[in-house]
């Protein structure tokens, strides 16, 4: 299974946030923007479910 290609290109301090945000974690950037949007993700999920059975 191939990995789906992604680009982001934050402004250089989003950039800068998230390189030391990964960094104090110990992680490569990609593990800590992965496990970053996943968790966004999750948190998202019961709200737009919520919404959905109410229309």
């Amino acid at each position: 299974m191939s990995k789906p290609h992604l680009s982001f290109r934050p402004k250089a301090e989003l950039a800068d946030a998230i390189r030391a945000a990964a960094i104090e974690e110990r992680r490569p950037v990609s593990q800590f923007l992965a496990n970053l949007i996943e968790d966004a993700l999750a948190a998202k999920q019961p709200r737009d479910q919520h919404h959905s059975e109410a229309a």
